[in-house]
């Protein structure tokens, strides 16, 4: 991450592979104990690695991954309980990522799967720290920033779950970092190709192609769809069978009552069908479908307006950072059906704020609402993960709070857009930025 002007400089301070691997572990060590609470303890399953795992084995078989029949029978055979949802429900080169995981005994596999996990979410958190906030003298900042990265509830519920975000962590950091302050064309376009990769395992990250080309970064957004399109096209190439009802995926625009499902999709949901936790607020009021879809259409125009009001100041460092994490909160609360657990992703936006505009890891360059909205991004989830421990049930005269208190963390990722919205607005309308001088640090 040399040569970008992404941080502070420092002069004659390098920072220590002891250090890193230390930050490494702050970040991991909560969640892992999580983990370990959750498996030993409380002894319960990873949900989504099953279907992570399944899928790998269909392929390894000779079958889609994409085949809920034979995904459920395969689950029987090998005497997996789990919820088994909508089946396999992402592009077809994350399931070939699987096979390795898939060829393991499912317990030998899961543990495998979470250790890659933490190692390269603690590892991109202690990279990113020493990279973007150098200097001798914010070691005890970057040591609270990096347990503070790993108290970030999702974390903890993607590891528990066995969800797949955590390794997408050194694609979208690199990526992002990169795409922003690459010193030449090719280095910005393989910023852009480590996206793509991300948005392979979760579309999300594909809609930083837009803050890109508004800021007229076309090497990056190029990048991005290029890297993207080459690995799906070379996986279907690879195993042309295994893509066999891939187009099921669509089902992910269908109404989802699920308490996890913290989308715009699952707020308007709620409010008229019963869920599993949750009672409505106005019975079959409205049809959900069309609501949410008016709604999510509503805030994307909002997004792009933002987008398209700024981008001039796109083009230069501290907008471009700001652009995209905007661009990632906005993605994550407008992609249909997203989970709980997806949203840390947006840990990443965060740090893109603090790289704009926290160089020091101090909020000194925060007003106090752009302090309130950070507290409540970051309480909203805490009061979603306590919602969830406590397995609340709507019931009695206030059906309605709880009902509400399950799409929290929906509110918190809205704070946390209007947060950048607030910071994006302020970067100045400037030229790309030139390179750092050689030696300069990230």
């Amino acid at each position: 991450m040399t040569g970008s002007s992404a941080g502070p400089t420092h002069a004659g301070w390098r920072a220590r592979p002891a250090e890193v691997a230390g930050l490494a572990v702050a970040a991991s060590i909560l969640p892992l104990a999580g983990w370990l609470f959750w498996a030993s303890v409380l002894r319960l399953g990873p949900n989504d690695f099953h279907d992570y795992w399944l899928a790998g084995r269909l392929l390894l078989e000779g079958h889609s991954p994409y085949d809920s029949q034979a995904l459920a029978e395969l689950a029987a055979r090998e005497h997996l309980s789990f919820m088994l949802g909508g089946g396999y429900s992402y592009p077809l080169p994350f399931a070939l990522a699987m096979v390795p995981f898939a060829i393991l005994p499912f317990e030998w596999g899961v543990v495998a799967f979470n250790a890659v996990s933490l190692a390269a979410f603690g590892l991109t958190v202690g990279l990113w720290l020493v990279a973007v906030h150098g200097g001798p003298h914010l070691a005890r900042r970057r040591l609270l920033a990096a347990l503070a990265a790993g108290a970030y509830p999702p974390i903890y519920g993607t590891v528990a779950m066995g969800q797949a975000n955590l390794v997408l962590f050194p694609l979208l950091a690199a990526g992002a970092l990169l795409a922003v302050s690459g010193a030449t064309t090719a280095r910005r376009g393989a910023g852009g190709a480590l996206l793509g990769l991300a948005a392979i395992v979760k579309l999300v990250p594909g809609a930083l192609v837009v803050p890109l080309a508004a800021g007229r970064r076309w090497g990056a957004a190029v990048g991005l769809a290029v890297g993207g399109a080459v690995v799906f096209t070379l996986a279907v190439a690879a195993a042309p069978w295994a893509a066999a009802g891939s187009t099921s995926l669509g089902s992910l625009l269908e109404p989802d009552t699920f308490h996890t499902n913290q989308s715009i999709n699952g707020f308007v949901t709620r409010l008229v069908w019963e869920g599993n936790r949750t009672l409505p607020i106005w019975r079959e009021a409205f049809d959900p479908q069309p609501a949410m879809l008016v709604l999510t259409t509503i805030f994307a125009l909002a997004t792009l307006a933002v987008i398209w009001w700024r981008r001039a100041s796109l083009r230069g460092r501290r907008g471009a950072l700001l652009g995209l994490g905007f661009a990632l909160v906005a993605a994550t609360i407008g992609a249909p059906k997203t989970s709980f657990w997806n949203e840390s992703l947006v840990l990443t936006a965060v740090g893109l704020l603090l790289a704009a505009d926290a160089p020091d890891l101090t909020l000194r360059r925060f007003d106090r609402l752009d302090r309130a909205l950070l507290a409540t991004w970051f309480g909203g989830a805490v009061v979603w993960a306590a919602v969830w421990a406590l397995e609340l049930r709507a019931a009695g005269p206030l059906a309605w709070a709880t009902t509400l208190l399950w799409s929290s963390s929906l509110c918190s990722l809205l704070a946390l857009w209007a947060l950048l919205a607030r910071k994006l607005a302020t970067a100045p309308a400037e030229a790309v930025a030139h390179p750092a001088p050689s030696g300069q640090r990230a």
